[in-house]
């Protein structure tokens, strides 16, 4: 799987900025989001325990909360999943998936987690991601995890000032 960030809306829109993630299948890419709108997403109580498939990966939940240095510590029986109601970084606000047999361009990937989850944001959030204070990142699968029947986009939010305590569902910032 495969984590990418659009760039925050306080950044300017000509920077771009690629870094790696090393969580097993797990790669982070940077990419400019134009689009807001969509479906709202079902709302979700957290999951706590993740569930992890015959591959070793974890599946993430809608209402997730993710600890950020679990998941770059390279350590595969880490958990990176902790209760919403501590200190984390991350929180899962959609699930979606990448349709097909064959596995898509990186290209296609990016562009389908920038757009979907930008319209999920608003949803989520109760405010466009070009005004929001809040940012996001999606994973995606890598070819390794697609063989293997991955098909998952995640769609995670974040606040790039601070930690956060507790659900940014419907924060309005």
């Amino acid at each position: 799987m495969v984590v990418a960030f659009p760039l925050s809306n306080l950044r300017l829109a000509s920077v771009l900025t690629v870094s790696a993630l090393s969580l097993t299948g797990c790669t982070m890419i940077s990419t400019l989001v134009n689009t807001y709108g969509g479906e709202p997403s079902p709302a979700v109580a957290p999951s706590i325990t993740p569930t992890f498939s015959p591959t070793g990966l974890v599946e993430l939940a809608i209402g997730d909360c993710l600890d950020q240095t679990y998941l770059e510590d390279g350590i595969n029986t880490t958990e990176p999943l902790v209760a919403c109601d501590s200190e984390h970084d991350l929180e899962v606000f959609a699930s979606l998936t990448f349709d097909g047999t064959a596995y898509p361009s990186v290209e296609d990937l990016v562009s389908f987690g920038s757009k979907q989850c930008a319209l999920e944001f608003k949803n989520f959030v109760g405010l466009d991601f070009g005004i929001s204070a809040l940012d996001f990142q999606y994973y995606y699968p890598t070819e390794s995890s697609w063989s293997n029947g991955d098909r998952g986009v995640d769609c995670v939010i974040f606040d790039p000032t601070q930690r956060t305590i507790g659900t940014l569902a419907d924060a309005a910032r």
